[in-house]
């Protein structure tokens, strides 16, 4: 039953409101909190009535003298129902469970908390991330690893595991629950009578017990700034912030052994680790006493009964007193400066501890055990979020990747030390990295990665090897040794301690045998790592100057490397030599390197480009097709980077080297790029760009605009003057292979790239357009393929001074549509040519079209309204918009003549420069072609 000390019950009786209001509250909720039926909450320590008991007893003793004289009844109704209130989400029944992530529970209105997603929404969303839950986290909750799939929640039919699931979820929003029980009663009361909080002595007194409720759980000072500035002394009568101060401070310190019944333990296993380790933390706790040296102080004596549980409840302790510092600091800031309220506090100001200390814990409690925890070693963060998530998933063929790039780092090196005659190498430099698959068909494989590289050093694999994530390659002595002027003369690929994880994916034991360049005998140094193992024995083995690495695979692993053999194809140089061979039934098949990319500077480029970029070596480019580990992803451009491959199909923000249109843009080229100082940015998997942009986007985008120009003129000069089949088909640039198609972009996929003027060729670029100073524009719908379209009107040709070609138009309804919507509304986010000075337009379309086009769905209605007539036949008409001019034409000729061919009509559009928006710059595209082709104009021979 609830007790309620005898100074908060003494002053809420003053009151008969209040009284009434906490008896009746505590009354209805009494058998649903005195049952204690902690369904999702089994092995969490005690949170019922005992609990709450505790609670308001040292809710009691916080109070001081002076602070007592200051509380009124209201003060202490709040404190008692938000302590009653403040866990009570652990009692929830499945019942009440259903009814909220059913959306049977309806949101509250308070006047603290501004909407918030609903508990379905809520659910949903923690369902999708606990699917996504890792090892550790499976470990905390359910004390194994087994994922978590979707639960079916039905009453009666959960498991022990979908409770653990739900517990963790009420576990996260159960301050939330509180306060909406307070305001709308507790979800799914039995027998369909609604358990809720009695008749409030002021309006909003409800909301008010329910918001102090949560904000035990909310960062002290946000709970109290959701209050209004002249409210937060006093509200409702209520100093809140004081009684913030005494439920979170109250909660906090309720740790006692009590909480945990020992002989629970004895009928219940408990299965969760969080658990076992609360239900420690409780049972470790000797006594809390006040501290005789500082009235203000308490003294927590402790006795954790292993390092773990002496490390958490350290820092609860240090937690604890955290709070203290803030709360001390909130109700100074809101109580200080007033002459009535600022001997409101609390009589706790410090804790000490027995852990405080740990020699003299050491000293005065002599533990069986080291009171500190030992951790694995990292080098850096990078490390530690490598061991959080999965960061290579089932991927063997990363494994050999790894390996693969330390041994070519290792040529490389002892390549750099012989030629800085830093040290003598016996063997030939050049022998390179042999990977061989041994297949055992039904038994599994082997792999063997051999180098003939620099080796390592006894003091290399102890700090380097075997230390998580640590590079050689950041240490002085390697730094001194490879880099000039601050600057790497090694294009590193690989890096130490993330090729030992990455290994483990292909089998969890992993022999190494190594000699360094520096061991002059032929000996070498063996040892072997185990997944999970802590102790490494080396011993002296004989070898050649590398490193050898074997690791004994599954049949599973065995049979993917051994049919997908592109996966593991990595390495795109010439040098060092990389070998890829698989044995199989005592038959040796050599897997040729699939691509070759420029090795480092390089001074004889075959259809590679090379862009200057002052924070790289070298950054090359090509349009030639580079064969693809995936074979879905052969034409898309690949990222290498120091002759590893990163992506199969890079992508990036476009060059925008002509960004008013749009027209005019390149496609994203394969690059090899020559990072000497990692600076890059690739993910930690190396899989991808970390950024949707490159760092040498500008000069990249002023070479592929040059060699754009230069394809352009080599692709039109053959392409005879004037308006034919001929030039309306190649205008559409479909042999340049640096040409984007934008294919995320239907009007500009199908836009030609240039237009025909007075027989002569203008990319379809703004500044080059603005240049020419045309007046008129004739866009004609096409389908070359069906020979559609007005350039086959001689009437038309005869007119049409400025020609643009849109290809691919088809008698539907949406294509037909489209092309008057993309080319003709006068929308800026939907016409291609809004940034063009149009002051009215022309419209040549078959009536028989019109319905179709001018349709719901299709071109607006207000548009067609706004077109008027000017010249009609039976078939055709001429319609208008805005400013126009009269066409001096044969309309009947050309309407003819367009029946024959069966074409869709065109567009023609006025243009006044005098109306045209000023750009800042030309673009990059205009710079290009005027510094290439020095006229706006191409003419071709």
């Amino acid at each position: 039953m609830l007790i309620i000390p005898r100074f908060i019950q003494d002053k809420i009786e003053e009151n008969i409101e209040c009284n009434a209001f906490v008896t009746s509250s505590i009354n209805n909720l009494r058998a649903w909190i005195e049952k204690n039926n902690t369904q999702f909450f089994k092995e969490y320590s005690e949170h019922g009535f005992s609990h709450i008991n505790d609670v308001l007893k040292s809710s009691e003793h916080l109070i001081t003298e002076k602070s007592k004289e200051l509380l009124s009844s209201y003060d202490l109704s709040v404190l008692v129902i938000s302590v009653v209130l403040h866990d009570s989400a652990m009692h929830l029944t499945e019942d009440g469970f259903l009814t909220l992530i059913n959306g049977d529970y309806p949101p509250i209105e308070s006047k603290y908390i501004k909407e918030e997603p609903t508990w379905d929404i809520l659910w949903n969303d923690f369902i999708s991330e606990a699917k996504r839950f890792d090892a550790k986290k499976l470990q905390e909750i359910f004390g194994n690893e087994k994922p978590v799939t979707q639960i079916s929640i039905e009453k009666d039919s959960l498991t022990g595991r979908d409770n653990f699931l739900i517990g963790e979820f009420l576990r996260r929003h159960h301050a939330r629950l509180a306060h909406e029980i307070a305001i709308n009663g507790v979800p799914g009361g039995s027998g369909g009578k609604k358990l809720e909080l009695g008749s409030e002595p002021i309006n909003g007194f409800r909301d008010l017990c329910g918001f102090i409720a949560r904000s035990h759980n909310m960062n002290l000072r946000d709970a109290v700034d959701k209050l209004e500035p002249k409210k937060k002394q006093k509200h409702f009568h209520t100093h809140v912030p004081y009684i913030m101060v005494l439920l979170r401070i109250a909660d906090y310190i309720q740790i006692e052994a009590n909480r945990a019944p020992k002989q629970l333990l004895s009928v219940n296993d408990l299965s969760s680790p969080i658990s076992k380790r609360e239900w420690a933390k409780h049972h470790s706790i000797v006594e809390i006493i006040p501290d005789d040296s500082d009235p203000e102080a308490l003294y927590i004596d402790a006795e954790p009964t292993n390092a773990l549980i002496f490390e958490a409840l350290s820092s609860l302790f240090i937690d604890i007193q955290n709070e203290l510092d803030k709360s001390w600091a909130v109700l100074g800031e809101v109580y200080g400066l007033s002459k009535n309220l600022y001997n409101l506090g609390i009589t706790v100001r410090r804790i000490r501890t027995s852990l405080d200390d740990i020699q003299s814990y050491i000293n005065e409690k002599s533990p069986s055990y080291i009171p500190k925890v030992l951790k694995f070693k990292m080098s850096d963060s990078e490390m530690m979020e490598l061991l959080i998530a999965p960061l290579y998933g089932d991927n063997p063929e990363i494994g050999i990747r790894e390996l693969m790039q330390n041994s070519v780092d290792a040529c490389l090196e002892l390549k750099d030390l012989v030629n800085k005659e830093l040290v003598y190498s016996a063997h030939d430099i050049n022998e390179g990295v042999r990977i061989t698959l041994t297949d055992y068909k039904d038994k599994g494989g082997e792999l063997v990665i051999e180098d003939h590289g620099i080796g390592m050093t006894l003091d290399i694999i102890e700090n380097y090897f075997l230390n998580i994530g640590a590079s050689f390659r950041n240490s002085d002595v390697w730094k001194k040794a490879h880099e000039t002027g601050g600057h790497s003369d090694v294009y590193r690929t690989g890096r130490f301690g993330i090729g030992l994880l990455a290994a483990y994916l292909l089998g969890n034991e992993i022999h190494i045998k190594t000699r360094h360049v520096t061991q002059e005998k032929a000996l070498g140094l063996s040892f072997s790592c185990k997944k999970g193992s802590r102790e490494i024995v080396v011993e002296n083995v004989e070898m050649h100057i590398g490193t050898t690495i074997t690791i004994q695979l599954t049949e599973d692993v065995t049979r993917k490397l051994s049919k997908k053999r592109k996966l593991w194809d990595w390495f795109s140089l010439a040098e060092p030599k990389v070998v890829r061979e698989i044995i199989c039934e005592g038959e040796t098949t050599n897997i040729q390197q699939s691509r070759t990319v420029p090795c480092a500077n390089n001074k004889h480029l075959t259809g590679w480009y090379k862009t200057k970029s002052p924070e790289f070596d070298d950054v090359y480019w090509t349009y030639e097709s580079i064969e693809s580990r995936d074979q879905y992803l052969q034409k898309d451009p690949k990222l290498i980077c120091n002759g590893i491959i990163v992506t199969d199909s890079l992508s990036t923000d476009s060059f925008d080297i002509s960004p008013v249109m749009g027209v005019i843009d390149v496609r994203l080229p394969t690059l090899a790029i020559y990072d000497q100082d990692g600076k890059l940015p690739i993910n930690l998997e190396r899989t991808e760009l970390v950024t949707s942009s490159l760092p040498f986007t500008k000069e990249l985008s002023i070479d592929l605009s040059n060699h754009l120009v230069n394809e352009i003129l080599k692709n039109m000069k053959p392409i005879k003057e004037g308006l034919s089949k001929e030039s309306v088909q190649a205008v559409h640039l479909k042999q340049v292979k640096s040409v984007s198609s934008r294919r995320y972009y239907y009007a500009v996929k199908n836009c030609s790239k240039l237009l025909i003027s007075e027989g002569k060729f203008i990319p379809m670029d703004f500044d080059l357009i603005k240049e020419t100073g045309i007046n008129t524009l004739y866009v004609d719908a096409q389908n070359l393929g069906q020979n559609q379209g007005s350039w086959t009107s001689e009437e038309f040709k005869r007119i049409c001074t400025n020609y643009l070609g849109i290809r691919n138009i088809t008698s539907s309804k949406r294509s037909k549509s489209d092309w008057i919507r993309d080319y003709m509304e006068p929308d800026e986010y939907r016409s291609l040519l809004s940034d063009l000075p149009i002051i009215g337009s022309l419209l040549l379309i078959r009536k028989s079209d019109m319905a179709d086009i001018f349709s719901t769905g299709y071109v607006p209605r207000f548009f067609h309204k706004e077109l008027s007539e000017v010249w009609s036949n039976e078939k055709w008409k001429l319609l208008s918009y805005g400013q126009v001019k009269k066409l001096d034409a044969n309309m009947d000729k050309i309407a003819n003549e367009l029946t024959d061919s069966n074409s869709l009509g065109f567009i023609l559009h006025y243009l006044d420069w005098k109306e045209a928006n000023s750009t800042a710059d030309p673009s990059i595209f205009y710079k290009s072609w005027m510094d290439i082709n020095k006229s706006p104009y191409l003419i071709t021979n």
